[in-house]
Protein backbone atom coordinates (compact mmCIF):
# COMPACT_ATOMS: atom_id res chain seq x y z
CA UNK A 1 0.00 0.00 0.00
CA UNK A 2 1.54 3.56 -0.66
CA UNK A 3 1.43 6.06 2.20
CA UNK A 4 0.51 9.93 1.18
CA UNK A 5 3.80 12.29 1.23
CA UNK A 6 3.41 13.77 4.66
CA UNK A 7 2.53 10.40 6.27
CA UNK A 8 5.81 8.32 5.40
CA UNK A 9 8.67 7.33 7.76
CA UNK A 10 11.51 5.45 7.43
CA UNK A 11 10.31 2.02 8.58
CA UNK A 12 13.62 0.76 9.29
CA UNK A 13 14.19 3.40 12.43
CA UNK A 14 10.53 2.75 13.35
CA UNK A 15 11.50 -0.95 13.63
CA UNK A 16 14.82 0.07 15.67
CA UNK A 17 12.98 2.67 18.29
CA UNK A 18 9.64 0.05 19.18
CA UNK A 19 11.99 -2.82 19.27
CA UNK A 20 14.49 -0.76 21.71
CA UNK A 21 11.81 0.42 23.77
CA UNK A 22 10.66 -3.48 24.25
CA UNK A 23 13.52 -4.39 25.20
CA UNK A 24 14.70 -1.40 27.39
CA UNK A 25 11.00 -1.81 29.34
CA UNK A 26 11.62 -5.54 29.62
CA UNK A 27 14.96 -5.19 30.94
CA UNK A 28 14.23 -2.61 33.46
CA UNK A 29 11.13 -3.69 35.23
CA UNK A 30 13.29 -7.36 35.86
CA UNK A 31 9.82 -8.91 33.65
CA UNK A 32 10.11 -12.27 32.11
CA UNK A 33 8.62 -11.32 29.03
CA UNK A 34 5.44 -9.91 27.29
CA UNK A 35 1.36 -10.86 27.04
CA UNK A 36 -0.11 -10.13 24.05
CA UNK A 37 -4.04 -10.21 23.24
CA UNK A 38 -4.18 -11.54 19.43
CA UNK A 39 -7.76 -9.99 17.62
CA UNK A 40 -6.75 -11.46 13.86
CA UNK A 41 -5.94 -7.68 12.64
CA UNK A 42 -3.07 -5.73 11.80
CA UNK A 43 -2.69 -3.69 15.94
CA UNK A 44 -1.81 -6.78 17.62
CA UNK A 45 -0.27 -8.29 14.76
CA UNK A 46 2.48 -5.38 14.41
CA UNK A 47 2.50 -5.45 18.00
CA UNK A 48 3.63 -9.07 18.48
CA UNK A 49 6.22 -9.14 15.09
CA UNK A 50 7.60 -6.17 17.18
CA UNK A 51 8.13 -7.79 20.24
CA UNK A 52 9.01 -10.94 19.02
CA UNK A 53 12.28 -8.79 16.80
CA UNK A 54 12.76 -7.54 20.83
CA UNK A 55 12.73 -10.12 22.56
CA UNK A 56 12.68 -13.47 21.00
CA UNK A 57 9.79 -15.73 20.44
CA UNK A 58 10.71 -17.54 24.51
CA UNK A 59 9.39 -14.20 26.04
CA UNK A 60 6.49 -13.12 23.83
CA UNK A 61 3.45 -14.92 24.95
CA UNK A 62 0.24 -14.13 22.32
CA UNK A 63 -3.59 -15.20 23.70
CA UNK A 64 -7.02 -15.30 21.50
CA UNK A 65 -9.89 -14.57 23.90
CA UNK A 66 -13.19 -15.33 21.66
CA UNK A 67 -16.47 -15.64 22.82
CA UNK A 68 -19.43 -17.12 21.46
CA UNK A 69 -20.24 -14.15 18.95
CA UNK A 70 -16.86 -13.68 18.16
CA UNK A 71 -16.15 -14.03 14.00
CA UNK A 72 -14.08 -17.37 13.14
CA UNK A 73 -11.94 -14.64 10.84
CA UNK A 74 -10.90 -13.61 14.00
CA UNK A 75 -9.76 -17.00 15.07
CA UNK A 76 -8.27 -17.75 11.98
CA UNK A 77 -6.19 -14.38 11.38
CA UNK A 78 -4.76 -14.96 15.15
CA UNK A 79 -3.91 -18.32 13.83
CA UNK A 80 -2.45 -16.70 10.92
CA UNK A 81 -0.68 -14.17 12.91
CA UNK A 82 0.84 -16.65 15.61
CA UNK A 83 2.39 -19.68 12.84
CA UNK A 84 3.71 -16.31 11.15
CA UNK A 85 5.62 -15.42 14.28
CA UNK A 86 6.40 -19.55 15.11
CA UNK A 87 4.57 -18.81 18.66
CA UNK A 88 1.78 -20.88 19.93
CA UNK A 89 -1.62 -19.63 20.33
CA UNK A 90 -3.33 -19.55 23.65
CA UNK A 91 -6.96 -19.67 23.30
CA UNK A 92 -9.33 -19.13 26.23
CA UNK A 93 -12.88 -18.60 25.92
CA UNK A 94 -14.61 -15.91 27.85
CA UNK A 95 -18.10 -16.41 27.09
CA UNK A 96 -18.85 -17.75 31.05
CA UNK A 97 -17.13 -14.68 32.16
CA UNK A 98 -18.98 -12.16 30.10
CA UNK A 99 -22.29 -14.17 30.96
CA UNK A 100 -21.47 -14.04 34.57
CA UNK A 101 -20.81 -10.66 34.47
CA UNK A 102 -24.14 -9.66 32.96
CA UNK A 103 -25.80 -11.68 35.76
CA UNK A 104 -24.76 -9.97 38.27
CA UNK A 105 -26.38 -6.59 36.54
CA UNK A 106 -29.24 -9.20 36.07
CA UNK A 107 -28.76 -9.01 32.55
CA UNK A 108 -29.41 -11.83 29.86
CA UNK A 109 -26.88 -12.72 27.25
CA UNK A 110 -29.08 -12.34 24.20
CA UNK A 111 -31.05 -9.56 25.20
CA UNK A 112 -28.25 -7.08 26.97
CA UNK A 113 -27.54 -3.82 25.60
CA UNK A 114 -24.70 -4.66 22.35
CA UNK A 115 -22.62 -1.93 24.22
CA UNK A 116 -22.98 -3.01 28.24
CA UNK A 117 -21.93 -6.39 26.60
CA UNK A 118 -19.20 -5.43 24.24
CA UNK A 119 -17.44 -3.33 27.06
CA UNK A 120 -17.93 -6.54 29.58
CA UNK A 121 -16.17 -8.27 26.90
CA UNK A 122 -13.11 -6.14 25.89
CA UNK A 123 -12.60 -5.53 29.88
CA UNK A 124 -12.85 -9.23 30.97
CA UNK A 125 -10.37 -9.71 28.28
CA UNK A 126 -7.88 -7.53 29.56
CA UNK A 127 -8.62 -8.77 33.24
CA UNK A 128 -7.04 -12.06 31.71
CA UNK A 129 -4.58 -10.63 30.03
CA UNK A 130 -3.12 -9.27 33.46
CA UNK A 131 -3.76 -12.07 35.49
CA UNK A 132 -1.15 -14.57 32.80
CA UNK A 133 1.05 -11.21 33.11
CA UNK A 134 0.66 -11.88 37.26
CA UNK A 135 0.85 -15.60 37.37
CA UNK A 136 3.79 -15.27 34.43
CA UNK A 137 5.85 -11.75 35.56
CA UNK A 138 5.34 -10.63 32.15
CA UNK A 139 3.98 -7.16 31.21
CA UNK A 140 1.23 -6.63 29.06
CA UNK A 141 2.04 -4.77 25.81
CA UNK A 142 -1.26 -2.68 24.65
CA UNK A 143 -1.92 -2.38 20.87
CA UNK A 144 -3.77 0.76 20.18
CA UNK A 145 -2.29 3.14 17.52
CA UNK A 146 -2.47 6.85 17.13
CA UNK A 147 -6.00 6.81 14.81
CA UNK A 148 -7.95 4.98 17.95
CA UNK A 149 -5.95 6.96 20.51
CA UNK A 150 -6.93 10.38 19.60
CA UNK A 151 -10.43 9.53 18.30
CA UNK A 152 -11.39 7.61 21.69
CA UNK A 153 -12.14 4.39 19.49
CA UNK A 154 -11.26 2.11 22.28
CA UNK A 155 -12.50 0.86 25.73
CA UNK A 156 -11.52 2.48 28.84
CA UNK A 157 -9.42 -0.11 31.39
CA UNK A 158 -10.34 -2.51 28.08
CA UNK A 159 -8.01 -2.34 25.25
CA UNK A 160 -6.86 0.71 26.18
CA UNK A 161 -5.33 -0.85 29.31
CA UNK A 162 -1.95 -1.99 29.45
CA UNK A 163 1.66 -1.47 30.83
CA UNK A 164 3.03 0.09 27.04
CA UNK A 165 1.59 1.00 24.31
CA UNK A 166 4.83 0.39 21.20
CA UNK A 167 2.88 1.42 18.41
CA UNK A 168 0.91 4.46 19.69
CA UNK A 169 2.48 7.21 18.09
CA UNK A 170 1.54 5.59 14.12
CA UNK A 171 -1.47 6.25 12.32
CA UNK A 172 -3.26 3.28 11.36
CA UNK A 173 -2.26 3.49 7.81
CA UNK A 174 1.33 3.42 8.77
CA UNK A 175 0.74 0.51 11.01
CA UNK A 176 -0.58 -1.32 7.54
CA UNK A 177 2.20 0.14 6.03
CA UNK A 178 5.05 -0.83 8.32
CA UNK A 179 3.32 -4.25 8.99
CA UNK A 180 3.69 -5.30 5.09
CA UNK A 181 6.72 -4.12 5.22
CA UNK A 182 7.65 -6.50 8.06
CA UNK A 183 6.21 -9.68 6.21
CA UNK A 184 2.86 -9.61 7.67
CA UNK A 185 0.49 -11.54 5.79
CA UNK A 186 -1.34 -9.30 3.95
CA UNK A 187 -4.74 -11.07 5.00
CA UNK A 188 -4.00 -10.31 8.42
CA UNK A 189 -2.72 -6.56 7.89
CA UNK A 190 -5.64 -5.06 5.67
CA UNK A 191 -8.20 -6.82 7.16
CA UNK A 192 -11.14 -4.24 8.01
CA UNK A 193 -10.18 -2.94 11.58
CA UNK A 194 -12.88 -4.80 13.99
CA UNK A 195 -13.14 -4.53 17.97
CA UNK A 196 -15.37 -7.90 16.80
CA UNK A 197 -18.04 -7.36 19.55
CA UNK A 198 -21.03 -8.16 17.69
CA UNK A 199 -21.76 -9.95 14.16
CA UNK A 200 -20.91 -8.13 11.34
CA UNK A 201 -18.99 -5.21 13.49
CA UNK A 202 -16.37 -3.41 11.92
CA UNK A 203 -14.94 0.13 12.85
CA UNK A 204 -15.13 2.24 9.80
CA UNK A 205 -18.71 1.20 10.06
CA UNK A 206 -19.42 1.98 13.44
CA UNK A 207 -17.58 5.44 12.89
CA UNK A 208 -19.31 6.08 9.60
CA UNK A 209 -15.95 7.55 7.86
CA UNK A 210 -12.41 5.67 6.53
CA UNK A 211 -9.36 5.97 8.66
CA UNK A 212 -7.90 6.66 5.35
CA UNK A 213 -9.65 10.06 6.28
CA UNK A 214 -9.76 9.69 9.96
CA UNK A 215 -5.89 10.01 9.67
CA UNK A 216 -5.43 12.75 7.19
CA UNK A 217 -7.98 14.90 9.85
CA UNK A 218 -5.77 13.84 13.04
CA UNK A 219 -2.35 14.82 11.22
CA UNK A 220 -3.54 17.88 9.76
CA UNK A 221 -4.72 19.23 13.24
CA UNK A 222 -2.59 17.52 15.42
CA UNK A 223 0.66 17.29 13.81
CA UNK A 224 0.92 20.12 11.31
CA UNK A 225 -1.26 22.36 13.40
CA UNK A 226 -3.57 23.14 10.62
CA UNK A 227 -6.68 25.11 11.59
CA UNK A 228 -9.80 22.89 11.38
CA UNK A 229 -11.67 25.21 9.17
CA UNK A 230 -8.92 25.33 6.72
CA UNK A 231 -8.73 21.20 6.82
CA UNK A 232 -12.02 20.62 4.24
CA UNK A 233 -9.64 23.12 1.49
CA UNK A 234 -6.25 21.62 1.79
CA UNK A 235 -6.93 18.22 1.26
CA UNK A 236 -11.21 17.76 -0.13
CA UNK A 237 -12.21 16.03 2.85
CA UNK A 238 -16.07 17.61 3.38
CA UNK A 239 -16.25 19.94 6.06
CA UNK A 240 -19.10 16.81 8.13
CA UNK A 241 -16.09 14.34 8.14
CA UNK A 242 -13.51 17.19 10.15
CA UNK A 243 -16.48 18.01 12.38
CA UNK A 244 -16.82 14.64 12.70
CA UNK A 245 -13.63 13.71 13.82
CA UNK A 246 -12.88 16.45 16.21
CA UNK A 247 -16.38 15.60 17.99
CA UNK A 248 -14.82 12.30 18.49
CA UNK A 249 -11.30 13.55 19.79
CA UNK A 250 -13.67 16.11 22.08
CA UNK A 251 -16.03 13.06 23.61
CA UNK A 252 -13.15 11.15 24.48
CA UNK A 253 -10.47 13.29 26.17
CA UNK A 254 -12.03 11.43 29.79
CA UNK A 255 -10.64 8.34 27.94
CA UNK A 256 -6.96 9.64 27.36
CA UNK A 257 -6.61 11.70 30.82
CA UNK A 258 -8.86 9.51 32.71
CA UNK A 259 -7.23 10.84 36.46
CA UNK A 260 -9.41 13.88 36.88
CA UNK A 261 -9.65 15.24 40.27
CA UNK A 262 -11.01 18.32 41.93
CA UNK A 263 -7.14 19.70 43.26
CA UNK A 264 -4.12 17.60 43.59
CA UNK A 265 -3.32 18.09 47.22
CA UNK A 266 -5.52 18.90 50.40
CA UNK A 267 -3.01 21.82 51.24
CA UNK A 268 -5.22 23.30 48.05
CA UNK A 269 -7.84 23.57 50.75
CA UNK A 270 -6.08 25.59 53.22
Amino acid sequence: MSLPPHLRFDFNKATRIITSFISNLISESGANGVVIGLSGGSDSALTATLAVKALGKDRVKVVYLPEKESSRESYRLSKVTAEFLGLELHILDITKAVEAFLNLLGLNYESAPKIVKGNIKVRSRMLILYAIANLENRLVLGASDRSEWLIGYFTKWGDGAADAYPIIGLYKTQVRALGLHLGIPEEVVLRPPTPDLWPGHTAEGELGITYEQIDEVLYRIFDEGLPAEKVPEVTGIPKKVVDRVLELHRKSEHKRNPFKAPFKSFKELL
